[in-house]
């Protein structure tokens, strides 16, 4: 099939191509393919659309969140295939993969073709003018010919280590616990699986739907991410082992049936309960931890405020807050509380510490352990997606059903995605949101333990690490599940807001991480350091970003300036008599 694989873009190949896909031989079978729903399906897209439109097949994509889980494809004799990518079961690079899975042959370098005036118009169109959007090692070719052997031959490499991979990791998969990986296209699907097999109670998880959803999302702002202090030296960043696994192995969680409630619910004991609340710093704190979502002058940004204001709290949140907050609870709902992960984390876990990290089974456990909270909050899929030509998109309008998107493909007809009202979410799609809310609210109330202390200063802090200035005690360090590793020992710090930071370490490298920026290691330190001064109009970087067109079948790379400055957006920064940036203060909000 390689050759067919090789030239499916071509019109004439194409349906030879499912032709011989779509036979007995292959019924049911799974195809992967790594990094399908943000590269491969772009271009797929339209010749997808002209395949249902034929007569012939019928081709059914489902998509989430802006990424293709899988496509059906099947022929009008009931022959199917489903596409599936690879990258939502196991999310690395196919090198990183075909190392830790140790293939016969690791993945290759990516053969690019470079411009030149020997190129005929044709293979010009092959051409890259510049190779600098690449961020990984590859291998520059100027001939066209060698070209086009050295891309061939890196395809079938591809696949021959793809299909390596997927077939280890379903055997590995099935002999532990007994499933099969081509029925779950993503690690937390799969999770969720292996979960409800051998480890969820009969009746156990309470079904958040309508209203209920709705008020509970609220809750669900995720991990906590500061900059408190924006320059020091002599730092240590510490990082939690494992923290969503080690909270959900350590606590109660809310089960059984929901019931609503008004009033005082912590004259109850024994309930979980997620409510409505009025709630007031009792002073201004240094590093306010209850966080909610508010409204700033740069859009709508989670933020951990003094003042007063109301929001949706958790019963952990609320007992761990009772000392620096004033907190008057007016509605919502309240659960049986019970142990439901315990046995599933310590199984991964033990199991993965069987194993060195250079297994795959090392790898699989970690990503098992940390993608199952989120299926719990996942908001399931209500609509239908499907290919259709102009005639049909006509008489789905005349049934008044609600289009929520549409992608015009040209003469290749529609794709649309629209409210199905005989839609019903399967046993697979029903949700839980209290219980991943949960989960990272355990998270919060963990971290703010290392937040109000006179043990160190605090300069900044992500969903599970901190930036301190002097060591942690031994007993909260160590390999252990909960304990914190030390990830850096840095000699110059420079913090600039959320997810953006530099770091220079004692062995003179230097690390910058900038939200949104790919290239960030290529800024100097000294112009990091820069923006610390209130006068600095900040950095115009340049760097490439990628654009996907469904519609076009494309996939621009344009150059993007990106304007770094620090940030205010969650705290005030504060000056000193030069200028230059020293502290920062928590934003105050009032409740009106």
């Amino acid at each position: 099939l390689t050759p067919l694989l090789f030239l499916m873009f071509i019109d004439m190949i194409l349906p030879s191509l499912f032709t011989a896909l779509l036979t007995r031989k292959y019924r049911g079978y799974t195809v992967y393919a790594h990094n399908l729903s943000r590269f491969d399906v772009i271009f797929l897209f339209k010749y997808l659309s002209k395949l249902h439109n034929s007569g012939q097949y019928t081709v059914s994509p489902l998509i989430k969140d802006g990424n293709i889980i899988s496509i059906n494809i099947k022929n009008n004799s009931g022959v199917n295939i489903n596409i599936k990518d690879s990258y939502l079961l196991l999310t690395q690079s196919l090198l990183k993969l075909s190392k830790t899975f140790t293939c016969t042959n690791l993945k290759g370098l990516e053969p690019v073709l470079m411009y030149s005036d020997d190129l005929t118009l044709q293979q010009k169109y092959y051409a890259n003018m510049s190779a600098s959007h690449y961020n990984k090692e590859i291998k520059l070719v100027y001939n066209f010919k060698e070209w086009k052997k050295l891309i061939q031959e890196y395809c079938e490499l591809d696949c021959v280590v793809l299909h390596e991979i997927m077939c280890e990791f379903k055997e590995l998969v099935h002999d532990k616990w007994r499933i099969n990986i081509e029925d779950y296209p993503t690690t937390s699907s799969l999770s969720f699986a292996i979960y409800r097999q051998h480890y969820l109670p009969v009746n156990t998880v309470p079904i958040t739907s309508s209203d209920v959803f709705k008020f509970i999302k609220r809750s669900y702002t995720g991990g906590s991410t500061d900059m408190y202090i924006p320059t020091g030296k002599n730092l240590f960043c510490y990082d939690v082992n494992s923290l969503y696994p080690f909270v959900m192995l350590s606590h109660k969680y809310p089960i059984g049936q929901i019931c609503e409630f008004s009033g005082d619910i912590t004259l109850l004991k024994d309930k979980y309960w997620i409510a409505e609340a009025s709630v007031r710093t009792k002073r201004d704190l240094r590093h306010p931890y209850l966080q909610i979502h508010h409204k700033t002058g740069a859009g709508l940004r989670t933020v951990s405020p003094n003042g007063c204001f109301n929001m949706v709290i958790h019963c952990s949140e609320y007992v761990n807050a009772l000392k620096d907050y004033d907190i008057t609870i007016q509605n919502g709902y309240y659960f049986e509380e019970g142990d439901i992960f315990s046995k599933f984390v310590l199984d991964l876990y033990t199991l993965r510490k069987t194993y060195d990290k250079s297994h795959p089974l090392n790898l699989t456990c970690k990503l098992l352990m940390n993608s199952l909270y989120g299926r719990f909050g996942m908001k399931p899929i209500t609509t239908t997606q499907a290919f259709m030509n102009k005639r049909q998109f006509d008489q789905l309008l005349q049934k008044n059903c609600v289009v929520n998107d549409f992608v015009d493909l040209g003469e290749n007809g529609l794709f649309v995605t629209y409210e199905n009202p005989f839609n019903k979410i399967s046993d697979d799609h029903k949700v839980s949101v209290g219980i991943a809310s949960s989960v990272t609210a355990f998270s919060r109330v963990h971290m703010s333990k290392f937040k109000n202390t006179h043990d160190f200063n605090l300069y900044y802090s992500d969903t599970d690490s901190i930036f301190i200035d002097k060591e942690l005690d031994n007993k909260d360090v160590g390999t252990e599940i909960g304990q914190f590793k030390l990830e850096y020992q840095i000699k110059e710090g420079i913090f600039l807001g959320p997810k953006i930071y530099a770091l220079l370490q004692e062995n003179g490298s230097t690390i910058i991480k900038i939200k949104g920026f790919k290239n960030s290691m290529d800024i100097d330190f000294k112009d990091f350091k820069s923006l610390l001064h209130r006068e600095s109009s900040g950095l115009d970087l340049t760097h490439q970003k990628w654009f996907r067109s469904l519609n076009n079948e494309s996939i621009y790379i344009k150059d993007q300036i990106y304007h770094l400055i620090a940030t205010e957006n969650k705290r005030k920064i504060i000056y000193d008599d030069k200028g230059i940036a020293t502290n920062t203060m928590a934003i105050h909000v009032s409740d009106n």
